[in-house]
């Protein structure tokens, strides 16, 4: 369970989130969207406490994040998949070792098994045959479904994904949205996605929450988002609203 309750994040005196309020149950999917700027990927931040509200509680599995000393919240992180924009994997090691690495970090299985767990995630993301490869070799596509390799590999009951089809093809988009679906289904993890791909996000999401200059403007169902305020309905069907 993730829960954000009244929530408020300044930079320079410059409000950034303000009392936004959030709950995504145990194994839901939340599509966190809203444009640029909005404050999404903040969002993440603080739920992984990277980074402390100025006011609010941020609340993961009931546990309050910004109570915590560095070595509990450390131990939070690990029990989270994090999918970056950026992809965010090292270069100097192959792509196998990337994936490999929370595994190691964690100190959570022997080599054997690593190595097996390893092949077993990049057999799912369709890579079988790219390990020893470095990530300079690769294109954008297969580098991202190398981060949700390396993101789920040690099954976090907990995946946050920052907009994890950012320049992609149509094609690649769905292909990494269903390969998401099916991993968060396999753990019952409970996730958030930062995405603009509303038509993609529609079959894999329970629900939406919209940012609009950091306030919360909506939080329900496709469904739902039907009858929201008109800024809400633009955003989810990209048309104008008479």
């Amino acid at each position: 369970m993730i829960r954000l309750e009244g929530v408020h994040k300044s930079f320079g005196g410059v409000p950034v989130l303000t009392d936004v309020s959030l709950h995504v149950p145990a194994g839901g999917t939340l599509a966190l969207i809203g444009e640029g700027g909005a404050g999404k990927s903040l969002i993440l931040k603080l739920i992984c406490g990277l980074i402390e509200p100025d006011a609010g509680r941020v609340i993961v599995d009931g546990v309050e994040v910004n109570r915590l000393a560095e070595p509990a919240r450390m131990a939070l992180r690990g029990r989270i998949g994090m999918i970056f924009q950026n992809y965010a994997l090292f270069d100097y090691l192959s792509v196998a070792e990337n994936i490999a690495f929370p595994l190691r970090r964690l100190g959570a299985a022997a080599p054997r098994d690593i190595d097996a767990r390893v092949a077993r995630r990049l057999a799912q993301v369709h890579l079988p045959d790219i390990g020893p490869k470095l990530p300079g070799e690769l294109s954008g596509g297969m580098k991202k479904r190398v981060c949700l390799a390396r993101a789920t590999v040690h099954d976090p009951p907990i995946m946050l994904c920052d907009d994890p089809t950012a320049g992609l093809d149509p094609v690649t988009t769905n292909r990494i949205f269903a390969l998401l679906k099916q991993l968060q289904a396999e753990n019952r993890a409970t996730a958030i996605i930062v995405s603009h791909e509303v038509d993609a996000l529609r079959p894999i999401c329970d629900r939406f929450a919209m940012l609009e200059r950091g306030h919360l403007i909506f939080e329900g169902t496709p469904d739902e988002a039907r009858h929201a305020a008109p800024a809400v309905r633009r955003f989810m069907t990209g048309e104008g609203i008479e």
